[in-house]
């Protein structure tokens, strides 16, 4: 395990939720009730929000932890000065896409393959994913 910076894992963990108020608000919101075929209305009942947020800003941590334990490997030491300091951010967006490359797509695959999901919504989920990804790894890329 390589030390990482701390307060770049805890910024990066945000930023999908950052990413998804935006993505699943102003930005495709009422795409994405259409492609659930649900109301604004029925998303809330039942819904808990400090269940559901609070697992989602752990797991948004622990993937902002991974990512820098990943670039720690791919890029060790300081790459701020490769590059003019354009270096670090494209590491950032090299290990993010990897990232959703790797897994992001082939789980979204099976799922629209396996269990009939709708294309077009894994798709637009994929999207916010790699988005959330790219931002996590850039912030911990430059702030290193």
């Amino acid at each position: 395990m390589h030390d990482v910076n701390l307060y770049a894992v805890l910024v990066a963990g945000i930023v999908p939720m950052i990413v998804g108020m935006l993505w699943y608000g102003p930005l495709f919101g009422k795409r994405w009730l259409a492609m659930m075929e649900m109301t604004a209305e029925e998303v809330q009942e039942g819904f808990n929000p400090i269940k559901t947020h609070g697992i989602g800003i752990l797991l948004s941590f622990l993937t902002a932890y991974i990512l820098a334990q990943l670039i720690a490997d791919i890029a060790p030491g300081d790459v701020s000065s490769m590059e003019g300091g354009g270096g670090s951010a494209m590491i950032g967006v090299h290990v993010g896409l990897m990232a959703l490359v790797a897994f992001v797509i082939p789980a979204a695959h099976q799922s629209v393959t396996f269990e009939k999901r709708k294309a077009g919504l894994a798709w637009l989920n994929v999207a916010y994913n790699g988005v959330a990804l790219i931002g996590q790894a850039v912030v911990i890329a430059l702030w290193r």
